[in-house]
């Protein structure tokens, strides 16, 4: 699938039981406007219904890896992107294996917000910023994760072995350490995304 002229890039917005299977309006326009960018061959491809997350995320993966997608494009359905979103890809250079958008979410379900992302001091390649762990709400993979971590899983949502109910370790932070493990580099992007829960929780998280 992979051209000499456009990158191929998979678009799969996670539509789950969190939202009913809802796109909301911010991220619908955002996925219209990124099918008639004249860049890239982009095709959107909704994961309705997937749960667990984790096996989403992962079957997402493959269908990127067996189908050899440039890159993937993964989005919460509670995400509110920006139009030009596929900018990243354009900016990227080599080293940039793994791109999350900063979001805003709340801190130990209470009302104090912060990103979901740590970042690196020091690390920058132009507009993006490195990370030593994020969140997964949008993030953009290189055909070079699955050419260097070819069998998943990608994703995994670890357990206390005690309390099988009370999660241990998040999908999205098992796949950072595996990922970089691997060898693979984590940034974020500058342009960042919403968060809607009730309210759109990055304005929060953001200090203005």
């Amino acid at each position: 699938m992979t051209t000499a002229t456009k990158p191929q890039v998979l678009v799969t917005p996670l539509c789950g039981l969190e939202r009913d299977g809802w796109l909301n309006p911010t991220l619908l326009m955002a996925l219209l406007e990124m099918q008639r960018d004249s860049r890239f061959e982009v095709t959107v491809e909704l994961a309705l219904g997937l749960t667990p997350v984790d096996y989403a995320r992962n079957q997402c993966v493959a269908v990127a890896r067996n189908r050899k997608f440039d890159w993937l494009l993964m989005i919460d359905n509670d995400q509110t992107i920006p139009p030009n979103v596929l900018n990243i890809v354009a900016e990227a250079t080599p080293q940039i294996d793994v791109v999350g958008l900063p979001c805003g979410m709340s801190k130990n379900g209470g009302r104090s917000f912060q990103l979901n992302c740590d970042f690196i001091p020091g690390m920058t390649d132009g507009n993006f910023m490195g990370l030593s762990k994020m969140g997964s709400g949008v993030l953009l993979l290189r055909n070079t994760v699955w050419e260097r971590l070819p069998k998943g899983p990608w994703f995994r949502t670890l357990t206390n072995d005690d309390e099988l109910l009370q999660v241990k370790q998040s999908e999205d932070l098992f796949f950072c350490d595996l990922a970089r493990s691997a060898g693979l580099k984590l940034w974020a992007h500058r342009m960042g995304s919403g968060h809607l829960k009730t309210t759109d929780l990055t304005q929060f998280a953001i200090k203005r």
